[in-house]
């Protein structure tokens, strides 16, 4: 089954490096011009937008903190007139994973987690929507959430919290949006290799991690992407308000070792 894309206009947030660029590289792919937003680092943004050009696609870097309810709304607009008044498809990837236990946690990480993994994504999501409704040719919206959002996680109070929030506004939204045929949907990502691995906090957890996912090994980016792809196309015209975890199995329950 081919999905294509072709005369879409897709903004995928934090989309310089990870999931964000392979959903980003994956939409090019399929035919959509590509709008690429980072917070810092415009470097790997372009690297980004130098591949999709090279497929003949459009595409943009745009700088914006989607944690600041002006930036996200003045990105989003800075889109659609790019784009001759075009946006199609929304990605909600931007976010951060920090690990510290919550009895030693800051307000201000606390605040810092929240602010961009849940507030940024309404803030990204109501200009958008505001956006396809006046235009009135409907649209996609995607939000990257987690397997953290369905489970406790230990030093990731505030990400479980941010993700499982995320996952239920993307629902409330599906419910408003739907009379504009607006999709709105979820992925629950599992464990992917984002080169997380490396950092200090998981380097030593890999092997006990893997163990819990049925297939035995971490998934890629290009395993969201692929769903992505699917959930923004006309072939998903029938799904909304939907969350779907990508775990290789981990939430299926685990097998004897």
């Amino acid at each position: 089954m081919e999905i294509r894309l072709d005369g879409k206009v897709a903004l995928v947030t934090g989309a310089s490096r990870g999931i964000g660029r392979a959903i980003a590289l994956e939409f090019a792919r399929s035919g959509a011009d590509v709008a690429v937003n980072y917070n810092k680092g415009s470097e790997k943004a372009e690297e980004v937008c130098r591949e999709i050009r090279k497929m003949g696609r459009h595409c943009i870097a745009v700088q914006a903190d989607v944690a600041n309810a002006g930036q996200a709304a003045k990105m989003v607009e800075s889109v659609i007139r790019e784009f001759n008044g075009r946006l199609d498809i929304l990605v909600n990837n931007a976010g951060i994973y920090p690990f510290t236990e919550a009895v030693k946690m800051s307000d201000e990480e606390f605040h810092r987690v929240i602010d961009t993994n849940l507030k940024g994504a309404f803030f990204v999501t109501r200009t958008a929507a505001q956006a396809m409704i006046a235009r009135g040719r409907g649209g996609r919206v995607i939000g990257i959430a987690s397997g953290a959002g369905h489970s406790g996680r230990f030093g990731q109070t505030h990400y479980c919290s941010s993700k499982a929030g995320l996952r239920l506004q993307c629902m409330a939204f599906a419910i408003e949006l739907a009379a504009h045929g607006i999709n709105v949907n979820s992925i629950s990502v599992g464990y992917v290799d984002t080169g997380q691995f490396d950092t200090p906090e998981l380097k030593d957890m890999k092997e006990f991690i893997l163990k819990k996912i049925l297939l035995r090994k971490a998934g890629q980016p290009e395993d969201i992407a692929n769903l992505a792809v699917f959930l923004a196309s006309e072939k998903a015209d029938w799904i909304t308000g939907a969350d779907f975890r990508v775990d290789g199995g981990e939430s299926a329950g685990r097998i004897p070792d």
